[in-house]
């Protein structure tokens, strides 16, 4: 068999092809051997041919070799490997029709129904299994018509008179035909089917990607636009009470920025998770002061937590990121509507900690809630927002062991929690 100008990945699609056709899973796999024997073993002693019964192990065995190499050849592949598929398909695809054809000569009426199914089979495996034409396919597709082409012809010569033979003949081959065409239609609706969600594929993904650029260009020239002007005025005044609070602004800014870089590293998993235990209540007493400055001065925030150590495992940069990134998503839910964003810590089970971001914003529809964890969804306009920042959260808690759920609550707003493991808790009383 001569493989014209084949190329490396056409001979690996080629041969997927038939693993696609003959080497599936489950029923795919183990279907037709199972019923080829139920059916040699019944002729076998229905007729006494013993034929029939080598006839079924035959093909349960060279099938079974059949399979073994397809599954077991490594990519990539060469056009050898090719023509030997090629072959052994062909082998066992006569090997079947024959036994079909021959079971039609056997006798009258259940015979030939028989053979008939077993013609069908053929045509219903080719139907099913193959959205293009590949050498897979077109072996299959012969067999197909040679098998019931045999098996028209055998029942046909024990028609009588001659005119009725040759109609049944004539009408059987106007149906090898007919499916002929429709094979060759469903695969090239299944082809450009499969080219359109392709193209559908891509489109999308051309989309989050334009919406992605998009937010994060707009995150950072809001972050540098902040931080410019900051200095502009600190620089204008330098000696005057303002410019700290000036270079306290910039410096807040510039904090976010790298909240945003953590952000794409994290996403394109370039970030190294460096998991310690880590004192919550001194990670919180360092990050409430910047959480406060990013925070209008109509939106209250409160630390509900214990005054004694509380200590998990996590990576104590990226938890900060995480839940700077659940602060800024809660204060941009709330908008400009006046509310409290309570930030709690506390034991959860037997041995983790539970780190809660609860808001009174509106909170999440069902459809929005189940999706917002996905990289590139955001609810924002277009150019205002990554889509990356619960994707990250979900990814960094994920990698220390813990887990990150979103639900909203039973009085508005939304309830943010992070599971991490517990290293060390003290006994936690009640703070004055």
């Amino acid at each position: 068999m001569r493989l014209p100008n084949l190329s490396a990945a056409d001979c690996d699609h080629e041969f997927k092809q038939f693993q696609i056709g003959d080497a599936g899973h489950g029923l795919q796999l183990w279907g037709r051997p199972i019923i080829v024997m139920c059916v040699s073993v019944a002729l076998w002693l229905a007729t006494d041919l013993l034929i029939t019964l080598v006839w079924g192990i035959g093909y349960v065995i060279a099938r079974a070799a059949y399979v073994t190499y397809l599954r077991r050849q490594s990519f990539p592949v060469r056009p050898v490997h090719i023509v030997l598929a090629s072959a052994a398909s062909v082998f066992l695809g006569a090997w079947y029709g024959a036994m079909v054809i021959y079971i039609a000569t056997l006798g009258e009426g259940e015979y030939i129904l028989l053979s008939c199914c077993g013609a069908m089979g053929l045509g219903l495996h080719c139907l099913s299994r193959y959205d293009e034409l590949s050498y897979a396919a077109l072996i299959d597709f012969c067999t197909t018509l040679a098998t019931a082409l045999g098996v028209l012809v055998a029942a046909a010569q024990r028609i009588e008179p001659m005119w009725t033979s040759l109609a049944t003949l004539v009408g059987g081959i106007c149906v090898l035909i007919y499916f002929g065409i429709s094979f060759r239609d469903i695969v090239t609706e299944r082809q450009k089917m499969k080219r359109s969600m392709l193209a559908e594929s891509q489109d999308e993904k051309m989309r989050a990607l334009g919406q992605f650029t998009s937010g994060v260009a707009h995150d950072f020239n809001n972050l540098l636009t902040v931080v410019n002007g900051n200095i502009e005025l600190a620089k204008i005044d330098p000696e005057g009470i303002e410019a700290h609070k000036y270079l306290e602004e910039a410096h807040a800014a510039g904090l976010k920025g790298a909240v945003l870089i953590q952000q794409l590293l994290a996403f394109a998993r370039k970030s190294k998770i460096v998991v310690s235990d880590v004192n919550l209540t001194d990670m919180f007493s360092r990050l409430l002061g910047l959480l406060q400055r990013v925070l209008p001065a109509h939106i209250k925030l409160t630390l509900d937590a214990c005054g004694n150590d509380i200590f998990v495992r996590a990576d104590p940069a990226m938890l900060e990121s995480a839940l700077i990134n659940l602060v800024i998503n809660a204060r941009d839910a709330m908008g400009e509507t006046p509310g409290e964003i309570v930030i709690s810590i506390d034991p959860f089970g037997a041995g983790d900690v539970e780190i809660a971001v609860r808001d009174t914003g509106p909170g999440m529809d069902d459809e929005t809630l189940a999706r917002a964890t996905e990289p590139f969804f955001t609810t924002k306009a277009v150019g205002e927002g990554s889509g990356l920042g619960l994707s990250m959260v979900t990814g960094v808690v994920e990698q220390c062991g813990g887990r990150f759920e979103l639900s909203n609550r039973g009085r508005g707003g939304l309830s943010a929690r992070i599971y991490l493991p517990l290293v060390d808790l003290g006994t936690c009383q009640e703070s004055a």
